[in-house]
């Protein structure tokens, strides 16, 4: 028990000694973590990070021209191209836009446009707003459209006629109101009677936009 109390003692004394030799700022230093951010090193990760590649200092350009691109590119073109010529093109399809709805058609479809739509039957039309078309082994894309030249679709208004009868049940709960109508809309059909494309895919046509406002 006399030597647990020598050892208490003298581990006190040490203690002591070791307390007066700190001062007492270091003993409640207070740590401010915003203002560390602002240290030169850090103050920079506010718009570049560490692990962030290097930005070059210098512009870096890079070329547009790729000759083995040109080549497949003017390869491919030929290739339509004479398809094309010798007709060898398949049953084209393509994306129209009408009245605010796409379709995808082929020669001999009959599409159907809801709701009023002025053209009578007999009516015949150009489609010239296609967004693609496309046939065995190749596809245009338009860029929103293709040029109007370079595509040609007619069609033909067949029929105008109503919808089978439909209806709009309303009920309220617990107010003894309950309401049914029945009502028909109107449909205009129409014939895609040929997709036809025009000439060279790559040929210059004419501006589009300085003879008509669409």
């Amino acid at each position: 028990m006399a030597a647990l109390t020598t050892f208490a003692n003298a581990l006190r004394f040490a203690a002591n000694n070791c307390l007066k030799k700190l001062s007492p700022s270091s003993l409640h230093k207070t740590t401010h973590p915003a203002l560390s951010l602002w240290e030169p090193g850090k103050a920079t990760y506010r718009t570049f990070l560490p692990w962030m590649p290097t930005i070059p200092k210098h512009q870096v350009e890079v070329p547009e021209y790729n000759e083995e691109k040109e080549k497949l590119m003017t390869d491919v073109i030929k290739e339509i191209n004479k398809q094309i010529a010798t007709d060898r093109v398949g049953r084209l399809f393509a994306i129209v836009h009408i009245c605010g709805k796409q379709f995808k058609i082929t020669e001999n479809d009959i599409i159907i446009m809801q709701g009023y739509w002025p053209p009578t039957i007999g009516d015949k039309l150009k489609l010239e707003k296609v967004l693609l078309v496309g046939g065995t082994d190749f596809t245009l894309v338009g860029r929103p459209i293709l040029n109007r030249e370079l595509v040609s679709i007619d069609a033909t208004v067949i029929e105008k006629t109503l919808s089978h009868t439909k209806y709009h049940f309303r009920m309220k709960k617990r107010k003894q109101y309950r309401r049914i109508n029945f009502y028909r809309m109107q449909h205009t059909m129409l014939r895609i009677n040929s997709i036809n494309i025009n000439g060279d895919i790559d040929k210059t046509k004419e501006v589009e936009g300085l003879d008509r406002i669409y």
